[in-house]
């Protein structure tokens, strides 16, 4: 099945843009949806994420701070007995005195892998305008675009019509 054609409807209110979303995700087209508003509004991201998988960014700041932590434990365990400094009677490898070097490993590390992640999964930077986008959708209209074969593309710009679009447009794309 090739996908050849991208069609896009203009909605003038919030309630209309989330009615379509939420029509498209039951015919099971919501994973050719692509939806463009001027500010961002939690009722349509509801909408549109409704039962999907939550973001791995969670899960790469998790393994990045258990890595600043754990590395930095073994650093500075090995740092102590390459360069064995006797203060006291303490043990070379004390713990307690490495707690704020893994604690800043940790913090430094997380954030690290939260900037790296939150930019590739959010597909940043995006050079290149999509092809559904329309400047007037940051002016304060919604869009809805749809990547679907030549064959549906005249029924997806119907269904689009009648959930309430104002302008509907269906474009070849490669």
């Amino acid at each position: 099945m090739s996908t050849d054609y991208l069609v896009t409807g203009e909605f003038t209110s919030i309630e209309q843009t989330i009615g379509a979303v939420k029509s498209l995700r039951e015919e099971g087209l919501d994973d050719k949806m692509d939806v463009y508003s001027s500010f961002p509004d939690h009722h349509l991201e509801d909408a549109i994420y409704e039962g999907k998988k939550r973001s791995p960014v969670r899960m790469f700041v998790f393994l990045g701070g258990l890595t600043g932590c754990l590395g930095a434990f073994l650093f500075t365990s090995w740092m102590s007995v390459d360069y064995p400094l006797r203060v006291g009677a303490k043990p070379l490898i004390s713990f307690p005195s490495f707690v704020i070097i893994a604690f800043e490993c940790t913090i430094l590390l997380g954030a690290l892998s939260n900037i790296t992640s939150m930019f590739f999964f959010s597909r940043l930077p995006n050079i290149f305008r999509p092809a559904g986008y329309r400047p007037q959708f940051s002016a304060g209209t919604f869009g809805i675009s749809l990547r679907v074969p030549k064959d549906d593309a005249e029924d997806v710009t119907k269904k689009l019509e009648s959930y309430g679009a104002e302008e509907v447009e269906a474009v070849y794309v490669r």
